[in-house]
């Protein structure tokens, strides 16, 4: 099978632009990503141990419970829609392919008006991430079994992304330091993972 180039194309902001505002039209009723989270979880899906088909994990980008049919207006629009989250997986993925270490969370590329609202957007990255965790979830097991198993730093990849999650609600609140501690872990957690699975299924 040959991918057409134009599916290898990374998306300009202003594409960027075009389907965040679709994922926040009033049409999904809030069920879908966001921009952000849509980022974690295509990241989550590039660097995790399963390969997956489009019909595994896009009904969620539309629904994160994966029960409602995307609600495009026109054929045209569904086409084109699809079209640029393919080409996000596309890119994200072709990220870690060539070069892991330049890995950035779109957060990382993106200017903040206030702190709060960039909180909100690395909490979404991290939520997204781990949606895409939760699809195979028996299948990341290995890695959980790692942290388990050493004290080595190299393998708490999942800390930083949990952390800054919100998930844990027994965890205590994180100081602004902390915060920023975890955050700078991200990328490294992120192209770790990566190495992690190529490492497992060359072991």
């Amino acid at each position: 099978m040959t991918i057409s180039d134009d599916l290898l194309q990374p998306l300009s902001s202003e594409e960027l632009d075009e389907l965040e505002d679709f994922l926040l039209s009033d049409v999904h009723g809030e069920k879908s990503m966001t921009l952000d989270m849509l980022d974690g979880f295509l990241a989550s899906l590039a660097v995790g141990p399963s390969v997956m088909m489009p019909d595994d994990w896009l009904p969620m980008v539309f629904d994160v419970e994966g029960q409602e049919e995307p609600a495009f207006a026109s054929k045209e629009q569904g086409e084109r829609i699809l079209s640029l989250i393919t080409r996000y997986m596309n890119a994200v993925a072709a990220v870690f392919e060539n070069d892991p270490d330049v890995y950035l969370p779109l957060y990382e590329l993106c200017s903040f008006d206030d702190p709060e609202e960039e909180s909100l957007a690395i909490r979404a990255w991290t939520l997204g991430f781990i949606l895409g965790m939760e699809i195979r979830w028996d299948d990341w097991q290995p890695v959980f079994d790692a942290v388990e198993e050493t004290d080595n730093s190299d393998v708490l990849l999942l800390s930083p992304i949990f952390a800054l999650s919100g998930s844990d609600e027994d965890m205590p609140e994180l100081t602004e330091a902390e915060l920023e501690t975890w955050r700078d872990l991200i990328p490294d957690s992120v192209s770790g993972l990566y190495r992690f699975w190529q490492n497992y299924r060359e072991g």
